[in-house]
């Protein structure tokens, strides 16, 4: 690095360097406009608005653990990342439910870091069972679950296809069908204190700021897994393309910096 830092100041010295200033200054114009709208205040949630209000909530340390999925796809997109290694994804397709066991495996390894974990109902449902294992072995963290009772990549996926098959995407508890709110897929609240662990539920914007903080007095106090759920709109596609100059957008951009207010260029 320092080779081609003397190369480059020789080059600039010489006149030979392009100048690019003009470039960098139209890329921070371009933006400064192009922001994703975070901020949405309507009920059911949107999947953008609780990334914005994890923005918030989670300091610079926090390591985020998550899997796969639309959950997965708009964190990467949405959520800010400091740190080397604070971004623990395990990649590749198909490992549904591998965000709890490691999540666990991450505050095993290290007791002293906020560690929260990212993951849509599927995911969280595939290895809910080791939230006793959590609950058991003291291994506290924040699960946030961002709950539309569907698998929304499988039926996004189908979109790029011009397909929209009658697959049973999506999940309705049958067994309290008379109350909307416990009837929308599984009752992660109840099945999480059933496993020694804590749970909050948060259906409103108005709120978010009380449910963090609920969280992690829960975390320390307990000191066991504590799930943090928000309930979501059921259809939300998110950004995506075959490629960075094909990119899909879904939502309307941002135009006004309080339609997004975490932006990371807002933040640094």
């Amino acid at each position: 690095l320092k080779m081609l830092l003397d190369v480059a100041t020789e080059w600039r010295t010489a006149g030979k360097l392009r100048d690019w200033s003009g470039w960098a200054k139209e890329c921070q114009q371009r933006k400064k406009t192009m922001k994703r709208k975070t901020h949405f205040e309507q009920v059911p949630l949107k999947p953008q608005r609780v990334y914005e209000e994890m923005n918030k909530a989670f300091g610079r340390d926090t390591t985020y653990v998550t899997t796969i999925g639309l959950s997965q796809i708009a964190g990467a997109q949405f959520l800010h990342v400091y740190k080397p290694r604070n971004w623990i994804n395990c990649g590749q397709a198909g490992p549904l439910g591998w965000t709890l066991p490691a999540a666990l495996g991450v505050r095993a390894a290290d007791p002293d870091r906020d560690i929260v974990a990212l993951s849509g109902d599927y995911d969280f449902q595939f290895m809910i069972e080791e939230l006793a294992v959590g609950a058991q072995h003291r291994l506290p963290y924040i699960h946030v679950v961002v709950n539309n009772a569907y698998l929304g990549l499988i039926r996004q996926a189908q979109r790029g296809f011009s397909m929209d098959y009658e697959v049973s995407l999506a999940f309705e508890n049958v067994n309290r069908a008379n109350d909307p709110e416990a009837g929308y897929g599984v009752d992660h609240v109840a099945v999480a204190e059933a496993m020694g662990c804590k749970a909050v539920r948060v259906r409103k914007p108005e709120e978010f700021a009380g449910a963090f903080k609920e969280a992690q007095r829960l975390m320390k106090e307990h000191q066991v897994p504590v799930v943090l759920e928000f309930i979501l709109e059921r259809i939300t596609n998110i950004s995506m393309g075959t490629e960075i100059d094909k990119i899909t957008e879904f939502e309307e951009l941002a135009e006004r910096n309080e339609d997004a207010p975490t932006a990371i260029m807002m933040l640094d």
